[in-house]
């Protein structure tokens, strides 16, 4: 059986983009051997997870996301953003509560403490994650593109990466699949995305009917005239 894992990330310079392909990378080295299955790590922008793909949520995610300007979502991941929002602006109803039970995942933040909104962004995906019922696994990442010495981001990097094969490896070898709260899970998150997201909406095709009238009335309409 092979577990599938999705690395999702947002990136506005590519750091969080180059970071997230490098865990992919080292899966074969880093988590094969501790685990029990095959896994497979997919990568995607977390705005392709949503617009793209439906949110087809997983037991196990990693994301890799930025903050950008005066802590605002960076490319990939704006639309994810809006999602997290939205989840916190109704989190007093419990409507989504528990949308992502079984939902385990790991997160790493990318931002410059120059800001006064340094970690903005991954702050608020944390709190929409948690709030909605999914379980932080290991340590929230925070690495700072201001960082000097041991801080300096490249290496705070590296080290979380380094620190969360241990960890990732234990959740895939205790790993239960609920297929049916994940479906769900999919379908409630697209329900709502098509809510704040109008254009996303399929397109209402015309049907036979409405071609035809129109077309006889404008025939009858020419022959009258002729």
């Amino acid at each position: 059986m092979t577990t599938e894992i999705l690395i999702l990330y947002g990136s506005q310079t590519g750091n969080s983009e180059s970071a997230a392909h490098e865990i992919a990378d080292q899966f074969p080295t880093k988590l094969a051997p501790m685990v029990k299955n095959d896994v497979k790590p997919t990568v995607m922008t977390l705005d392709d997870f949503l617009e793209t793909h439906h949110a087809p949520w997983t037991p196990i995610i990693i994301i890799v996301c930025s903050s950008y300007g005066v802590g605002q979502a960076p490319l990939g991941a704006r639309r994810f953003r809006e999602v997290c929002d939205a989840l916190l602006e109704r989190k007093s109803e419990n409507t989504y509560a528990k949308l992502l039970n079984g939902v385990q995942y790991f997160l790493l933040g990318l931002g410059d403490s120059h800001y006064t909104t340094f970690f903005r962004n991954p702050t608020v995906m944390n709190e929409a994650l948690s709030a909605c019922g999914a379980v932080m696994r290991g340590d929230l990442g925070k690495a700072d593109a201001s960082g000097t010495g041991d801080d300096e981001q490249g290496k705070v990097i590296e080290r979380w990466v380094e620190g969360m094969w241990a960890e990732l490896a234990n959740v895939v070898n205790e790993l239960k699949r609920d297929e049916g709260q994940l479906a769900k899970a999919q379908e409630d998150t697209w329900k709502l995305c098509l809510e704040l997201f109008v254009e996303w909406r399929p397109k209402k095709s015309l049907s036979f009917g409405t071609i035809l009238v129109p077309a006889i009335v404008l025939v009858l309409a020419q022959h009258r005239n002729g």
